[in-house]
């Protein structure tokens, strides 16, 4: 069975307001999502010091994304 897309776009949106539902949204914290072969994968770019909980907070989101979605576009 085929999975629902999403653009960039939307999967970014998506992550943040999961993030945003568990804790506060760092302001110096941005995500990108960008296609990797078949699939998808998403970059985190942190300015200052490397919150890396979060950082693997949205890894873990976005792992679970990848296996519901598919990159549009």
């Amino acid at each position: 069975m085929k999975k629902p897309s999403k653009t960039a776009a939307e999967l970014e949106a998506s992550i943040k307001v999961e993030m945003e539902d568990i804790c506060d949204w760092p302001t110096d914290m941005t995500i990108s999502v960008q296609p990797d072969g078949d699939s998808w994968k998403v970059t985190v770019m942190q300015e200052g010091s490397d919150d890396a909980d979060r950082r693997e907070m949205v890894e873990q989101i976005a792992a679970r994304f990848k296996a519901e979605y598919d990159l549009k576009g």
